[in-house]
């Protein structure tokens, strides 16, 4: 399971860095610190991030993921270009809406029973 997880991580922050983004950092962290930290006039739009990512993550990890992978993660944030931030949004809906299936049924099926 842990090679698993490293794996997830890794592509995470190559999505990141292809979106403008410090390669160190998830796609999470950066979308918490921009949504909830950072003053910036596109703070409406991290947080739109924010809520489709937390979403996806939340059958697993209840709410706040966002938050908490930057409350986690000891990088510096870029917040990027207009079309670096238009990039980051469609990784972040084409990667959610299949994860987000895979969360709830993940859930639904090992976790009904706890």
């Amino acid at each position: 399971m842990r090679w698993i997880s490293g794996v997830l991580i890794a592509i995470d922050q190559l999505g990141n860095a292809l979106a403008g983004g410090n390669p160190d950092s998830t796609i999470s962290a950066r979308t918490g610190y921009f949504a909830r930290v950072q003053e910036t006039p596109f703070r409406p739009w991290w947080r739109a991030m924010e809520a489709v990512i937390d979403f996806t993550f939340s059958p697993l990890e209840g709410p706040g993921h966002c938050y908490r992978a930057y409350r986690n993660d000891d990088e510096e944030h870029r917040e990027g270009s207009d079309l670096m931030r238009g990039l980051l949004g469609v990784i972040v809906i084409l990667a959610c809406i299949p994860l987000s299936l895979l969360t709830r049924l993940y859930a639904l099926l090992f976790r009904c029973g706890k």
